[in-house]
């Protein structure tokens, strides 16, 4: 407020540390959602630091607009403003303006998608750090270091560094740092399967950091509560808790943050049932990261004609300007003849577009299973076939579970058909989980689901079904705080080398599954002898299933 108070600011030497407040002052704008007075405000400043003797502040200005540009998906305008800063800053011995806007450049390569030139900056920004015995700085670069083991998906690296960072924290008693360590583990957690862990985790985040403290970091936290709300049964409340935040995340711009609440949005609406709300806000997060991929792609080439000896290559400078002003004028001249053209075009372009769209959200909906959100039966069978002929053309194998919920009709009896409904949601969400990557689930019909395992033979095959059958049997559906539905599937699993055909597969599997409920339910029977041949194998763990 103090630096904004004076339209000129005062005379002499206060006047770069003036500026500097008005950088300051520009980057919590932005923070505050107030995005178009923040653009306004560097604008002007660039102006005001024209003189070279304020190379300094004008670089803080380039800094905090650099970061403005990275988050909002500028990506190349944002690595320009801050490579300048962080050259400037270097140069003139400002070393912890330095270090704060290699902190952001780290947090800038992240964005790209280049981890290793953001590992590398901040493990050297942390040992310069312990070596001035700054704990502060130091907490804040583990933390950075703990997000980019996150985006490795090295949970166990970032685990320990977001350990760290809390650490550090707790030992300076900086709540903050506390709530941003807290909700990063949160973040792991939940990528780990693990959302009981992780609300936790996100709980005591949300109670350190208040959410005019740090309106962003709050916003964050709350997206990571609310996809842990939702992944351990609770998706009103997430949805709720999403709402509180609704404006401040839309207003600011921030683009990867606004495609993390528009998923999670969809993820706890999707449990709700309120498919179209759900797709709307999934198809949001879809195109904002379309949309920063085609950035990233474009960003490396960028990158590189940036790093270049500003001495040496003056002169080559100097003609790039000269053609690049050639060029502009050019293209002013066409731009009356081409303007008729370009409207047309773009009516023509925006109406195929549309119908593209149309037809794909069209083909997606064919495919899918109303009620679990899972490939319906066509698309799932139709995916069986692609890798049976996968599996004959590469010499591998190909196992399919079949699943089935025991004693369904009991559940829709007792507890009413909307519980059924819910019961099938809570199956396709859990069994989910202990599929490897390229493994498919769908559901076929009624409460009888389809796993397809391309390159599993026998054992893979039966962990998976086993995982699947512990966490169903280990899981059970929250109908309420006080009644929760505890319920069993039992599994048929058969293995084939591409030699037969689909439906034979798919009878060994059923056959395998008439086995397991017959060996008294919450069981999984592994068919492995080939078509024409003797009965299904054994259950597996019939003795422990019994048992349960």
């Amino acid at each position: 407020a103090a630096a904004g108070a004076a339209a000129d600011g005062p005379p002499g030497a206060a006047r770069p540390w003036w500026l500097r407040l008005r950088a300051c002052r520009a980057g919590m704008l932005v923070e505050l959602g107030q995005v178009e007075a923040a653009r306004t405000e560097f604008e002007v400043l660039l102006v005001q630091t024209a003189d070279p003797a304020l190379e300094v502040p004008r670089a803080l200005v380039r800094l905090e607009r650099g970061v403005h540009r990275s988050r909002s998906g500028e990506l190349q305008r944002g690595q320009v403003d801050l490579l300048a800063a962080c050259e400037v800053l270097g140069r003139a011995g400002a070393d912890a303006d330095r270090d704060l806007c290699r902190w952001h450049l780290a947090g800038h390569y992240k964005r790209i998608g280049d981890l290793d030139e953001s590992l590398r900056l901040l493990k050297l920004l942390r040992a310069g750090a312990r070596a001035r015995d700054a704990t502060y700085d130091e907490s804040i670069f583990a933390y950075g270091l703990a997000q980019t083991y996150q985006e490795l998906r090295q949970w166990d690296d970032a685990q320990a560094a977001f350990r760290e960072a809390l650490d550090l924290s707790e030992k300076l008693g900086d709540r903050a740092g506390m709530a941003y360590a807290e909700s990063g583990m949160a973040k792991s957690l939940l990528r780990m399967k693990r959302p009981r862990d992780a609300l936790a985790h996100a709980d005591t985040a949300m109670k350190l950091l208040d959410a005019g403290a740090d309106p962003r970091q709050y916003e964050v936290q709350a997206i990571i509560r609310a996809e842990a709300l939702a992944d351990a049964g609770r998706p009103g409340e997430a949805v709720a808790l999403l709402d509180s935040v609704d404006r401040r995340i839309r207003l600011r711009g921030d683009l990867p943050t606004l495609s993390s609440y528009s998923r999670a949005r969809a993820t706890a609406l999707s449990a709700l049932g309120r498919w179209p709300e759900a797709y709307r806000e999934l198809d949001q997060a879809q195109q904002i990261d379309q949309g920063l991929a085609q950035q990233r792609q474009s960003d490396q080439s960028a990158r590189l004609r940036q790093q270049f000896n500003r001495d040496r290559d003056e002169e080559d400078l100097a003609t790039l300007r000269r053609l690049h002003e050639q060029e502009l004028r050019l293209r002013q001249t066409q731009a009356v003849a081409l303007a008729l053209f370009v409207v047309l075009l773009g009516v023509l372009v925006a109406f195929a577009v549309r119908k593209v769209m149309q037809a794909r959200r069209l083909q997606r909906l064919a495919s899918t299973d109303e009620l679990t959100g899972l490939p319906n039966r066509r698309a799932t069978l139709a995916f069986l076939d692609d890798a049976l002929a996968r599996a004959r053309r590469d010499r591998a194998e190909v196992a399919v579970l079949m699943i089935d919920v025991d004693h369904f009709k009991r559940i829709n009896d007792t507890w009413g058909h909307a519980t059924g409904d819910d019961v099938l949601r809570h199956l396709a969400r859990v069994l989910g989980g202990g599929l490897r990557d390229r493994d498919r689930l769908g559901r076929l019909g009624g409460e009888e689901f389809l796993a397809v395992l391309p390159g599993a033979g026998a054992e893979v095959a039966r962990g998976v079904a086993e995982r699947m059958r512990a966490s169903i049997a280990g899981t059970p559906l929250l109908r309420s705080a006080t009644q929760p539905i505890a319920y069993t599937v039992s599994i048929g699993a058969a293995v084939d080398d591409g030699s037969q055909p689909a439906g034979a597969l798919l009878a060994r599997a059923d056959a395998a599954l008439y086995q397991a409920k017959g060996a008294g339910r919450n069981t999984v029977v592994l068919h492995a002898a080939p078509a024409g041949t003797d009965a299904p194998t054994a259950p597996a763990g019939a003795a422990s299933a019994e048992a349960a």
